[in-house]
């Protein structure tokens, strides 16, 4: 019998490119990924590491079922995703997980409730449905008076915020954020790293995060570093200076 505790299973993930340096030269295969396993549990928050080109994004595609592997398997309680058929793979990533970029990607025509919403339309929700759903989360994360504000109307860390309420509408299993402070000055990253931590406790959803900033990396409960195509965990006596070994708390966050 499946651990109903586990939520996703990576196992021998690999994924290779194939690149030409001019159209007439012959095309030679980049592997970026070379058998990647992870395990990741619900509620719990993981960060992943390492340098720029190193494969962090093309991981967090194929984690969120946005990219395909090359080979290797992604199991969602118990369901090899990659098995589905495009249309049920579709509907499993909007039922089931929710994503934040580094460019929050709202629609500059909607409001901050009506891009909240999107999600919920999109599976079919009535409008009334999808806004008794938006409505409350961006009350979670502090924008009450700010619904009928367009992006152009909000601060960065505002709109950033109405991503994440955007991302937990279909109320996900797991969250995959894609450097959710990179476009942002330290001040309101800040003001994200609380947020993350806060939602994670309220809703016990998982939230994976690549990032270069590691103080929001050391937030986690889990440290994972990616390099040289592999995955591994980072111990806390590879924190980086100014950061002490945490106590972890059982929704993920430090105590």
């Amino acid at each position: 019998m499946a651990d109903p505790d586990i939520l996703l299973e990576v196992l021998g993930l690999s994924r290779h490119f194939k690149v030409q340096a001019t159209p007439s030269s012959p095309s030679r295969t980049l592997e970026v990924l070379r058998g990647v396993d992870l395990t990741i549990t619900a509620g719990e928050m993981a960060s992943i590491v390492g340098q720029s080109g190193t494969g962090k994004s093309t991981l967090l595609h194929i984690l969120g079922t946005l990219d395909r592997p090359t080979a290797g398997s992604v199991v969602y309680r118990g369901t090899d995703v990659f098995s589905m058929s495009e249309g049920a793979l579709a509907r499993f990533r909007n039922h089931n997980i929710g994503f934040v970029f580094q460019f929050h990607h709202l629609l500059a025509e909607f409001s901050a409730l009506q891009n909240v919403m999107l999600p919920g339309l999109i599976a079919g929700m009535s409008p009334q449905q999808a806004s008794k759903r938006a409505e409350p989360l961006l009350e979670q994360v502090g924008l009450a008076d700010r619904l009928s504000h367009r992006p152009g109307e909000l601060s960065g860390g505002e709109q950033q915020r109405v991503a994440f309420a955007r991302a937990l509408v279909m109320q996900p299993d797991i969250v995959f954020a894609d450097e959710p402070t990179g476009n942002l000055d330290t001040a309101t990253s800040e003001e994200i790293h609380a947020l993350l931590v806060r939602l994670n406790r309220e809703t016990n959803t998982a939230f994976v995060v690549v990032t270069h900033n590691v103080r929001l990396a050391w937030l986690m409960n889990r440290h994972l570093l990616l390099e040289g195509g592999v995955i591994r965990e980072l111990r806390d006596d590879e924190a980086p200076e100014g950061f002490l070994p945490k106590r972890k708390d059982t929704h993920g966050g430090a105590a």
